[in-house]
């Protein structure tokens, strides 16, 4: 059996990993690494003063959101950025799955589950902005959450699944167009389908969700353009 003072070491290692994902995704998306820029474990270990173990959990954790890529005998490299049929397509997933998962997840709501909501939409409007990941960190942990909330109130092991397997893309998503993801608009979405849930009402919980996931395909598409045609 471990003794008491193990313990606390055991319990760490998440959060460890936690702070060295956050840290390299610091060096993804504020120090703007080009693409194919290797991201040797051994290095960020040094840099981050931990094992090599949390630098390979935090790794494999943005491999998922294809944010880096391994490849065989070369380590971790900074992936391309999505492209704009890369968030299309992944709207098209999203629109088939998450309004079936809040029309269900709205079929077991409670008060416990519409406060947690709530708060999640609190923290979006207090964490509103920001160019530094720093800066708009809890915007986009407070989004992520308020989805993930939504799922697992589904209670289906099979659609929490299926989300998780597009999940950490959206959350790459988040991160590449959070500019104009960072909002009224989605507060205001959000706001309609806390509504829903509050009003037992299924079916427009499912509205609601799609017309959010719509609204954000939407400004994905105008912010692509944007960039792709400047003023």
């Amino acid at each position: 059996m471990p003794s008491e003072e193990s313990t606390p070491l055991i319990a760490a290692r998440p959060m460890l990993a936690d702070q060295v994902f956050d840290a390299i995704l610091m060096l993804l998306l504020d120090d703007k690494l080009p693409t194919g820029s290797q991201l040797g474990i051994d290095g960020l270990a040094k840099k981050f003063q931990v094992s090599s173990t949390p630098v390979r959990e935090a790794l494999a954790r943005l491999e998922a959101t294809g944010m880096v890529r391994r490849e065989a005998l070369r380590g971790y490299r900074v992936a391309p950025e999505p492209t704009a049929d890369d968030i299309q397509k992944l709207h098209v997933a999203r629109s088939m799955l998450e309004p079936g998962i809040a029309a269900l997840a709205c079929a077991h709501q409670d008060d416990e589950l519409i406060s947690k909501l709530e708060a999640c939409n609190s923290e979006l409007n207090a964490a509103r902005g920001g160019q530094a990941f720093a800066d708009y960190r809890a915007y986009w942990k407070a989004d992520e959450l308020f989805h993930r909330t939504i799922v697992e109130a589904a209670d289906n092991e099979f659609l929490d699944r299926a989300y998780s397997s597009i999940e950490g893309h959206i959350q790459r998503f988040r991160l590449v167009v959070q500019n104009v993801m960072s909002g009224e608009h989605t507060i205001e979405e959000h706001a309609k389908i806390i509504e829903a849930f509050r009003s037992d009402d299924p079916s427009a919980a499912q509205e609601a969700m799609q017309a959010h996931i719509s609204g954000i395909a939407q400004r994905a598409e105008h912010s692509f353009a944007s960039q792709q045609n400047p003023e």
